[in-house]
């Protein structure tokens, strides 16, 4: 007896075509089930926006704006107008800005940096060299270099587990940036500079110095609005003259097929000249960017993923400085520290002005996205907008703590609020410190008396 299982032949045709129709619903399920919004494009951030080209600030805001933060700011300077002279007691205190340290530091391979190192840093600062009257020289920088708390390229080091952050790293800086040179150390290797952003040692042969002359505004210019762009040596884009970072300007000289041509300083036998440097069309724009709060985000996701750099460590950036370049392509000077950013412009909440936990929670759910900087000690965020009733930000982070240990970002990232949640100081919800919007502050309108418009060298 044959005992297989047969069975109705209409049944077996509906059984046989619900097939393809299932495996194409497994094929589908995962983006059925699972289809989540991509927080990683800012078209996500954008679209969430009700006005995102909608002008924040014109120009002459932009430019009260910039007088406002400039006066706040003793650590920024307009070069334009800076004086031919700086006195004993000025140049004394900018110099003593940091103390030598007192307790045990540590060099860039972990060992004991001995006392006769900051024996020897504190004679070669050539404090004794300092006039009543001390003369300022201009120029640019033509190659990139470290602005330093001391004259020294030694990393100095709070532990030796630590050697990402060179405690005397202020900041760098970048080819075509104007420089103000106020002293000079014994060995005449460094000198002390104000920069448009911060005061530090730079080696001497880094810049070109000049006359005040070059320092004038020289027509229309470009803006590099890339993350990073090259400056070329010819129209044949084969010899590199330097990379340059988002907000870097360069006068315009003239313009081939696809590039322009802008003036570019080098270090000649007597000092400074300009040369020819060629920059792709796609890499810049000419003029600022408008600034809304869609150049904002798309500023902002251009260094999405990039390493984190402390002080500007081998030309990358931290958080302030990621903050700092993309406002810059909108000609917007901010400070280069973070605890200054966070004073910036429309303070909204601050806890050091006696602000409530709860009301600095507020003020974050009413911030507005894009041009919103979230503060806590030692870092800045730029915030992005509500999902779910968590706040995201995008920022350039090393890391934070998870519960006992360091969990190493370490790069431009977009998160929500809640990192380091299981750790002993909670999530970063409950450390913002400061809430401010990039704009001027009620009742701050017309801000007078400095010469800092938002055109040229200006900017910082």
């Amino acid at each position: 007896m044959c005992k297989c299982l047969c069975l109705d032949p209409k049944v077996d045709m509906r059984r046989l075509s619900a097939i393809p129709m299932l495996f194409l619903l497994i094929a589908f399920l995962p983006s059925i089930s699972f289809a989540r919004p991509n927080i990683d494009k800012p078209g996500y951030w954008i679209k969430k926006l009700r006005s995102p080209d909608k002008v924040v600030l014109a120009d002459d805001g932009i430019s009260s704006l910039n007088r406002l933060i400039l006066k706040q700011n003793d650590q920024m300077a307009d070069l334009g107008s800076f004086p031919d002279l700086v006195s004993r007691e000025r140049l004394w205190e900018w110099l003593n800005h940091d103390p030598i340290p007192v307790y045990a530091r540590y060099n860039g391979e972990g060992g004991i940096i001995e006392d006769s190192f900051f024996t020897e840093l504190i004679s070669n600062m050539n404090l004794d060299a300092i006039g009543e009257s001390n003369g300022v020289r201009f120029g640019f920088v033509t190659s990139r270099a470290d602005v330093r708390a001391f004259p020294t390229g030694q990393a100095v080091l709070k532990s030796p587990d630590k050697k990402e952050f060179d405690t005397f790293q202020y900041s760098s800086i970048f080819p075509g940036e104007p420089v103000a040179l106020l002293h000079v150390s014994r060995d005449g290797q460094w000198g002390f500079f104000q920069t448009r952003s911060v005061r530090g040692w730079m080696e001497l042969d880094k810049a070109a110095l000049g006359d005040r002359e070059d320092m004038e505004e020289a027509g229309e210019f470009v803006v590099v609005t890339g993350s990073m762009a090259k400056v070329y040596g010819g129209a044949d884009l084969k010899e590199t003259l330097s990379v340059v970072p988002m907000g870097a300007l360069f006068y315009i000289t003239g313009r081939e097929k696809g590039l322009w041509v802008v003036r570019y300083p080098e270090k000649g036998p007597e000092g400074l000249v300009w040369i020819d440097g060629y920059m792709k069309k796609k890499d810049v724009s000419k003029g600022f960017l408008p600034y809304t709060r869609r150049n904002v985000i798309l500023q902002a996701f251009k260094m999405l993923g990039e390493e984190y750099g402390w002080g500007g460590r081998d030309g990358r950036r931290d958080c302030s400085e990621f903050i700092k370049d993309l406002f810059a392509s909108m000609g917007i000077a901010l400070p280069r520290n973070s605890g200054n950013q966070g004073l910036a412009g429309n303070v909204t909440a601050h806890m050091d002005n006696f602000y409530t936990r709860d009301e600095i929670s507020g003020a974050i759910m009413a911030a507005e996205p894009g041009i919103t900087l979230l503060g806590t000690d030692g870092h800045i965020m730029l915030y992005l907008g509500d999902r779910k009733g968590n706040p995201y930000v995008i920022h350039q982070i090393f890391g934070y703590m998870d519960r006992d240990r360091l969990k190493i970002l370490n790069k431009v990232a977009v998160t929500d609020l809640n990192i380091g949640s299981r750790s002993s100081s909670g999530p970063f919800r409950e450390r913002i410190k400061s809430v401010n919007t990039i704009s001027i502050p009620p009742g701050a309108q017309n801000v007078t008396g400095l010469e800092h418009p938002r055109t040229s060298q200006s900017r910082f």
